[in-house]
């Protein structure tokens, strides 16, 4: 009893630095209102247009900047003031989801303005994150690390299952406008909070490096010469191509199967949240650290729940089955993310981090791409059945590549 209470108590141990405080929450409310901005954008795009194709261009959009900023962002992360920089990330991501909510209000709004916003805060999600993840050992050091990485998976999980939710009950409300502003407020809201952070109770502080020291080949080579951690990020991003978080195919069984409204939809993104939160609480009790194997069998687990989305034939159990794939999705995350964590060494650790969103969000702009054609020529739930078989895939792949002792 003591060994539990002692093990909760470190995993928010994180959250007695007062500077990591007002960022989780900061952060906390700016991940409510990313969701809800996705949503919304996704109801827009299919209201315009009612288009699998042009959904999958918008997720492209969002998502394609990864191949073009992240991995310069992983290299800058290791040599700019991170408050600065992600200050301004979310004071221009302010600005163009304000732009696009005006647009929207106005009725002035099309399929083109919905891709430009799109790709636009990808740019500033692409040069966000790898900061970010440098930023939490700046708040807490190298011993609570853990929890802040620990308590930064439940924030984004947290705002994951109430953003969705408040995105379509604001929809259905007031509009669309209205539900995208508020992800703008979020943006201000979360600078607000970098704003109070205080440098001199800064925990650890990193070296600059010049940029003669931080050379992006050396990342790649080193990513590639680590095999487990090459597979840990090729093998997560690989799967998010497929649709691992169901939002574009969800938005597709919404409106086009189930006929919903967007509170209907909204409620699907909640589903899955609930379930990656559940897993999240679940999976961190595994004590063993992060492996291949270990992330093989989650792999397996979420390819079956995944099939069994694809055949859900009602739209209640349509959201059980949402629930399942945010509870083994959060296994293979945590697999994927621990791996970085434990086998990137500290001086590739930026680079390491700016690799791996390169790998996802590149992966998911061409699974957007896919899965928007897959949709039109099958139908949504032959999209889905089409990642289940992919993830299916994958994961026999690396069951025979890691079968043999290394």
């Amino acid at each position: 009893m003591a060994d539990s209470a002692t093990g909760a108590s470190n995993r928010f141990v994180a959250l007695k630095e007062r500077n990591y405080r007002n960022y989780f929450f900061g952060t906390g409310i700016s991940n409510s209102g990313n969701w809800a901005h996705r949503v919304a954008q996704d109801w827009l795009i299919l209201n315009l247009t009612n288009s699998a194709q042009w959904l999958g261009v918008v997720v492209a959009a969002q998502f394609l900047p990864g191949f073009f900023f992240s991995l310069h962002a992983g290299k800058w992360a290791e040599k700019v003031d991170p408050r600065r920089a992600l200050i301004a990330c979310n004071c221009v991501a302010a600005l163009i989801a304000a732009g696009l909510a005006v647009l929207v209000l106005a009725g002035q709004v099309n399929g083109y303005h919905v891709i430009v916003a799109a790709f636009l805060l990808g740019v500033t999600n692409a040069i966000d994150g790898p900061i970010r993840q440098i930023y939490y050992v700046t708040l807490v050091g190298e011993e609570k690390l853990p929890s802040a990485l620990s308590l930064n998976s439940a924030n984004i999980n947290i705002g994951r299952l109430f953003g969705p939710a408040i995105s379509g009950v604001v929809i259905d409300a007031f509009g669309i406008g209205e539900a995208i502003l508020f992800n703008s407020l979020s943006y201000l809201l979360c600078a607000a909070s970098l704003l109070s952070i205080k440098q001199s109770e800064y925990r650890y502080r990193h070296e600059r490096k010049s940029d003669s020291v931080i050379l992006l080949r050396d990342g790649f080579t080193y990513v590639f010469s680590q095999k487990k951690l090459f597979y840990a990020i090729f093998s997560v991003s690989f799967l998010a191509m497929w649709g691992q978080d169901m939002a574009l195919t969800s938005a597709l069984m919404a409106k086009n199967v189930f006929a919903g409204s967007a509170s209907g939809f909204g409620l699907m993104g909640s589903a899955i949240a609930a379930g990656a939160i559940l897993g999240a609480l679940s999976f961190a009790r595994h004590k063993n650290l992060p492996s291949i194997e270990l992330l093989t069998k989650r792999a397996f687990m979420m390819s079956g729940v995944w099939f069994f989305t694809a055949i859900a034939p009602n739209y209640w159990i349509y959201l059980v089955a949402l629930f399942g794939c945010g509870y083994f999705s959060m296994g293979v995350n945590i697999s994927g993310n621990g791996g970085i964590r434990t086998y990137a060494s500290p001086d590739f650790y930026g680079r390491a981090w700016g690799i791996y969103i390169f790998a996802w969000q590149t992966m998911i702009a061409l699974g957007g791409i896919a899965l928007g054609f897959l949709a039109d020529f099958l139908s949504p739930r032959g999209a889905i059945a089409c990642g289940a078989s992919m993830a299916l895939g994958m994961s026999l792949y690396l069951k025979v590549r890691f079968r043999a002792p290394e």
